[in-house]
């Protein structure tokens, strides 16, 4: 939880630290007022010439596209751009006042250059170098100077106001001085300014950048920007010794004489658009209360995961969900202590929790020592142990935990959202059941199944509430070219053909029976056929066609490929079998089944599947109008009884009963 509430003490300003303000400021203006007046006096100073001359002769190669380069980046139209997206961005992470900030110095930078051209310009009334003289605007003091200073100056002090991280800040910083540092160059290489005028631009950039900071510094004191935040929530209506912390999709109540934390999703556009782009849905932390309900149950479990890793309980628990008012409140267990800093022993403590819980199928965003902000998710206490407060996400990501990025794929579960691996889960309990008895005991053991059962089941509830069209295109794809997988299928559902086609066609003879479509002398005689070796043999290989025809294959023909090379095949080894030994008289040799007739019915659609009927063990007409009795009979719809077909496939029987040969007698399926 990216806290934005800061508790910054207003100290007393220091009257020498005053003093030194007001020297610098003083220095600075003197300097520019100076300035000022000897330009006044002399428009033209050789110094300035002299200047110019030299700097415009630098003859490197690609020097002047450089130059032409740093002048456009500091250039008003670019300026505009980059405060446009500084705006908007702030704006749709639901941080309004810091936006409003922002905009007070774009347009003050903005202000000030333009009061600089009207005043000094207009009172200096100098005008430009030879090279920019078809620039109407007064020359004295240089726009782009000014403008460029303080605002990459300003957002300079911003990267190290808020502690960006070293490997970040130190290029930033790097950058936004090499800008700064060659403007001024840039403008007089290009003979738009003369040097007194690029001085007259730092100088006056200095003096704002000193009025602008302790401003920000003030405001950021009186805790402004917060107050703004939490009152644009009604939602959140804290107790008077209440205090109010926020992140970057929700507002917390942390009430210490109740022992809560109440968390109220509010999240921004952006975050709002970013849920809604991944699965078409809007965010659920807000009304979706299976989604609450999966995150209780998700702190369940790695609770215990820590207590099983650390020997105690290191994750908040959730005591209630209230979704009465509105918008869904997530009530937590407050947890005394202060913020985690973001140094090594948090690191080492993040990276052992994301370890664990990676190795349990949990995700691990909240808690990855590599999100830059995963520390403002513990609290540190007086004696050194840090417990997570917050594992429910804001933003999406789209890297699963480590081990998990073939389950993603599998289940769909990309982008990922506070999802859990529930195999990998499972089998983490399996594996580890023995050291789990010894470390949360037979009771935490039970929890933890529960938990993980609950979980599960409130996760297929929220995600079946959302269209998340790219996960099922990802799922479905995946599972379409697991060509490993599909195989593996394909050998069990081949392993039970035999079985299988045997089940098929005794039920069919069963079904018969009972419905009178058969004397009992036939159907013994078929029973007694089909448990002979021969039948068997050919029965297993009709199972394998079934199970071929049934698979579902996007190449038209493929199904009848395979079960014609199926036999083939066969063929072939019986062909070769025969030519490297005698022949064998035995009466209980299996005949050859796999016949140039079975080929050929093998490779007509649909009727296909059922060729070994043509097989000499299986060669009936009682037995073909069986097979195709039984396929009728698994029509959907009721086809079979509303097209009657049952009255031409079993055989002809007198029946002793009322009925007639023809009807059928009404059984339901």
């Amino acid at each position: 939880m990216t806290t934005l509430m800061q508790n910054i003490p207003v100290k007393a300003v220091l009257s020498k630290r005053s003093l030194l303000w007001l020297a610098a400021v003083g220095v600075l203006a003197t300097l520019l007022a100076l300035l000022t007046k000897a330009i006044m006096d002399n428009p033209t100073p050789s110094q300035d010439i002299r200047v110019l001359d030299w700097v415009a002769g630098w003859d490197l190669r690609g020097l002047t596209t450089f130059f032409d380069v740093v002048s456009f980046v500091t250039g008003p139209e670019p300026g505009i751009i980059y405060g446009l997206l500084g705006v908007t961005f702030l704006l749709l992470l639901g941080k309004t006042r810091p936006a409003i900030v922002f905009t007070v110095v774009g347009v003050t930078i903005g202000l000030v250059a333009i009061l600089g051209d009207f005043t000094l310009g207009e009172i200096v009334d100098r005008g430009r170098p030879l090279a920019g003289a078809d620039n109407p605007t007064p020359a004295f003091p240089s726009g782009h100077v000014f403008g460029s200073t303080v605002f990459f100056g300003f957002m300079g002090f911003l990267a190290v106001y808020y502690q960006m991280k070293r490997k970040l800040l130190l290029p930033m910083l790097a950058v936004f001085a090499i800008i700064i540092v060659l403007v001024g160059p840039a403008r007089i290489h290009g003979q738009a300014h003369f040097p007194s005028d690029v001085a007259a631009g730092y100088l006056l950039a200095a003096i704002w950048l000193l009025v602008i900071i302790p401003i920000f510094m003030y405001v950021r004191g009186t805790k402004w920007m917060s107050a703004w935040k939490n009152r644009e929530n009604p939602a959140v209506v804290a107790c008077e010794s209440c205090m109010v912390a926020s992140s970057i999709a929700s507002v917390v109540v942390l009430d210490p004489e109740e022992g809560t934390a109440t968390k109220v999703y509010v999240p921004p556009p952006l975050v709002r658009i970013l849920y809604w782009m991944a699965f078409q849905a809007k965010f659920p932390y807000e009304t979706n209360t299976a989604a609450l309900a999966s995150g209780k149950y998700r702190r369940q479990i790695a609770s215990l995961l820590t207590v099983h890793r650390f020997g105690k309980d290191l994750v908040a628990p959730v005591i209630t969900i209230d979704c009465t008012h509105g918008n869904c409140s997530f009530v937590t267990e407050f947890i005394p202590g202060e913020l985690a800093k973001n140094d090594e022993p948090a690191k080492k403590f993040l990276g052992e929790v994301s370890e664990s819980f990676a190795e349990a199928g949990l995700s691990v965003w909240q808690v990855n020592p590599r999100n830059p902000h995963a520390h403002t998710n513990l609290i540190r206490s007086p004696e050194g142990d840090y417990t997570i407060i917050d594992l429910e996400s804001a933003v999406i990501s789209l890297f699963p935990a480590p081990g998990q990025f073939r389950s993603s794929l599998k289940s769909g579960n990309l982008p990922i959202f506070d999802d859990i691996d529930f195999p990998r889960l499972r089998n983490f309990i399996s594996t580890n059941e023995a050291a789990l008895m010894t470390s949360i005991g037979s009771d935490g053991v039970e929890s933890l199944k529960h938990a993980t059962d609950h979980a599960e089941e409130a996760i297929n509830t929220w995600k079946a509430a959302e269209p998340r069209i790219f996960g099922h295109l990802i799922a479905g794809t995946y599972n379409l070219l697991n060509l490993k997988a599909r195989f593996q299928h394909l050998m069990g559902a081949l392993m039970g053909a035999d079985a299988a086609a045997e089940l098929f066609l005794n039920k069919g003879i069963d079904r018969w029976e009972k419905q009178g479509r058969i004397m009992p002398s036939d159907a013994a005689g078929l029973r007694t056929r089909l448990s002979s070796r021969a039948a068997r043999y050919a029965t297993r290989h009709l199972g394998v066609h079934l199970v071929m025809s049934a698979i579902a294959i996007p190449i038209p023909g493929m199904r009848s490929l395979a079960r014609f090379l199926w036999t083939f095949s066969f063929w072939v080894k019986t062909q070769l079998r025969r030519l490297r030994r005698k022949r064998v008289v035995d009466a209980d040799q299996i005949p050859n089944i796999h016949t140039p007739l079975v080929m050929g019915l093998a490779l007509v659609p649909a009727l296909g599947g059922a060729a070994y009927l043509a097989s000499s063990p299986l060669r009936s007409k009682l037995l073909a109008r069986l097979m195709l009795d039984q396929v009728a009979w698994k029509l959907p719809f009721k086809l079979y009884h509303r097209t009657r077909i049952g009255r031409w496939l079993p055989p002809p029987v007198k029946l002793t009963g009322p009925q007639s040969a023809g009807e059928i007698p009404a059984e339901t399926s």
